[in-house]
């Protein structure tokens, strides 16, 4: 399992995505000083850890994603199905930069104020590109298989 190369980019993308229950994704600052950070959870503000805006729908599509990740990581016996799985959480994670954008768009209006990209920002972009090179690593396998079946 450990040996192939798209399990180690598949426990990469599992990795950064979990580490985005635990810090920010986004910040917020507004003129007069107030401070907000996007979280998995909801936009909260810095002081007080107050939610401004709920993000449910975010929460439980990034739970799914790790959830396919995990059967991903966990089926590397079955290729095809390992790639299809893949391949839907690629999609997914898809919508889910889609849905922290719109939260982005939200926020902003929300509270009126700019947002700013924090280092954890990157995560959803280092899970995207690991999932891709996963995917690549996959397909590559399967086609190696097929091509040693038809030496036989």
């Amino acid at each position: 399992m450990i040996q192939r190369i798209q399990t180690i980019y598949l426990l990469i993308s599992l990795i950064a995505w979990t580490l985005l229950f635990f810090f920010p994704i986004i910040g917020f600052t507004d003129d007069a000083g107030g401070a907000w950070t996007l979280f998995l959870t909801g936009i909260k503000e810095a002081q007080s850890g107050k939610t401004a805006l709920g993000t449910i729908p975010l929460t439980i599509l990034i739970v799914l994603v790790e959830g396919l990740a995990l059967i991903a990581l966990w089926s590397f016996k079955k290729r095809a199905f390992q790639l299809r799985v893949t391949v839907l959480n690629m999609m997914l994670q898809v919508l889910a930069y889609l849905l922290i954008a719109l939260y982005v768009i939200q926020g902003k209006n929300l509270l009126h104020a700019s947002p700013a990209l924090l280092f954890y920002s990157a995560m959803p972009l280092v899970a995207a590109t690991c999932s891709y090179l996963a995917f690549r690593g996959i397909r590559r396998d399967i086609l190696l298989l097929r091509a040693q079946d038809r030496l036989r």
